[in-house]
């Protein structure tokens, strides 16, 4: 069968218990006996709320679908994991409707890029054909119409779109940045430079790990009743500049990493040139929007919001840079 043939591959159509490990040495017990969640972003490569959700679903004995643009390494560890894979794109709305047949409640989250708002639009659409009833969304807290940021206003419309649709569940607005930003803004600056070069300056950004983002967004899905809000506004454990930042690179590499604010302007031209390999205005737009709007207006917020929906302490930014250690190193072969 050709890739392009494959809709939707069942692993598990009944309870079992997946015979390969995940990375994190688990294996999931899967039980039909509870609808399955759609999940989209599980393969996401920076950030991958998606993933974390899975994995956490599947822990709590919850099947998951998973909706993946290709079959890849990635979507085989799904699979190996116990979870339904559906092959689609959320450009695509034949696609998006076999995967979301049989689903009652979906995770939602698109990356900081265009496209969120049709993508939003089709998924509605899709779901109301195919009797969805809950929607919990991934947003952020520049999800305001007079936002700078290009993506904070289109993920308002999401917010907006998923409403007038009316679906129950909850739009997870996160007030922090996410650590994985470090490797996918500055870790190129950090390998080669033993730099940390944005806009913020002295601002101390809230920081929280992608893990634990997918472990509320999965409470949230899981047990309906823990939410009381239309939206779910939460916080980090800490709160750092980027100049602390570089202080605990430096210390956990033994290598010293420095923070260099520069202008606006300067850093959105270099998201655009560099995040990832993958060149994008509006994602450059976003972050050089934001560095500006939060430090007139401080919305990063430091709770116990974590510790409170997952039961267990936040990951901390020691923790994440010393389990992430080898990828803030420089490249051996470069050095030569």
């Amino acid at each position: 069968m050709r890739e392009g043939d494959v809709r939707l591959s069942r692993a598990c159509d009944r309870g079992q218990l997946s015979e390969n490990p995940t990375p994190h040495g688990k294996e999931y017990l899967v039980t039909s006996a509870k609808p399955r969640i759609l999940v989209t972003g599980a393969t996401g490569r920076v950030g991958g709320t998606g993933r974390h959700v899975t994995a956490e679903l599947l822990s709590r004995g919850i099947p998951v679908r998973a909706m993946v643009r290709r079959l890849d390494e990635r979507s085989e560890e799904l699979l190996g994991m116990g979870v339904e894979i559906a092959i689609g794109d959320l450009a695509d709305y034949p696609s998006i409707l076999a995967a979301l047949e049989g689903i009652e409640a979906a995770y939602f989250s698109y990356p900081v890029r265009a496209g969120i708002t049709e993508a939003a639009g089709l998924f509605a659409a899709a779901g109301h054909e195919q009797g969805l009833q809950r929607i919990v969304d991934l947003s952020l807290d520049a999800a305001f119409p007079a936002s700078r940021s290009p993506q904070g206003r289109a993920q308002w419309v999401t917010e907006r779109i998923f409403e007038w649709a009316g679906y129950g569940g909850t739009h997870l607005r996160v007030a922090a940045f996410f650590m994985e930003n470090l490797l996918s803004l500055h870790g190129s600056q950090i390998r080669e430079l033993g730099q940390i070069r944005n806009s913020f300056g002295d601002f101390e950004p809230s920081w929280i790990a992608a893990s634990d983002v997918g472990a509320m967004a999965a409470t949230l899905l899981a047990d309906p009743g823990v939410v009381t809000d239309r939206t779910t506004v939460v916080g980090a454990a800490e709160r750092a500049s980027h100049a602390a930042i570089a202080g605990i690179i430096s210390k956990a590499t033994g290598r010293p990493v420095h923070y260099q604010p520069i202008p606006p302007e300067e850093w959105r031209e270099l998201i655009a040139s560099t995040t990832a390999g993958q060149a994008d205005p509006t994602a450059a737009a976003h972050l050089s929007a934001q560095s500006i709007t939060l430090r007139r207006h401080n919305t990063h917020l430091v709770t116990d919001d974590i510790q409170r929906l997952t039961g267990r302490p936040a990951v901390t930014l020691d923790d994440f840079v010393e389990r992430n250690r080898q990828k803030f190193m420089p490249d051996p072969g470069a050095e030569k």
